[in-house]
């Protein structure tokens, strides 16, 4: 059986992708114009800019794009704490992976957001990152999250179902 089809990615020139990937990996600002040549003062310009060319609002989400594309393969992972996240971690991580906010999640889940903003936090300890971003391109790389959470035309399977040898199928 051949593996589900993925969303087609924007088109990224090899900058893109180099910033996607310092993005995925939660480098500030500083870091990202060492690693890409971007004048500081332009990185975040260059950031909006590509989130754009890849249709999305938020950070996290591209990150999380990237990964499902292959284009994000690692977000160093420092300290993870080696426990499992609860289901309720899993759906706001989730979220996370969506693109939503804070509030969204809350929203859909009937929590407050100060509920959601302290899950984010245990989820970030315990997967071992500082930012959102990390958190949702690990998600995606360690099979948390279903590559449905990155959005309409994701097949509803875990990244290494989509990478598995054909004949393992």
């Amino acid at each position: 059986m051949p593996a589900p089809p993925i969303p087609a990615k924007s088109y990224l020139s090899d900058a893109d992708v180099l910033l996607l990937q310092q993005v995925a990996c939660g480098a500030l600002y500083g870091a990202i114009s060492r690693a890409t040549g971007i004048e500081e003062a332009k990185v975040g310009a260059a950031v909006l800019a590509l989130l754009t060319k890849v249709g999305v609002k938020s950070r996290f989400h591209a990150s999380a794009l990237g990964a499902g594309w292959g284009l994000v393969t690692d977000v160093h992972v420092v300290n993870p704490t080696g426990k499992s996240l609860s289901a309720r971690h899993i759906e706001v991580l989730t979220g996370l992976v969506s693109g939503e906010d804070a509030a969204a999640i809350a929203q859909q889940l009937g929590l407050t957001v100060n509920t959601v903003k302290t899950y984010i936090q245990t989820i970030l300890r315990t997967l071992g990152v500082r930012s959102r971003e990390q958190a949702s391109a690990a998600a995606v790389l360690a099979d948390l999250v279903s590559l449905r959470a990155l959005g309409t035309g994701w097949p509803d399977v875990k990244l290494s179902e989509l990478r598995q040898p054909l004949e393992a199928r």
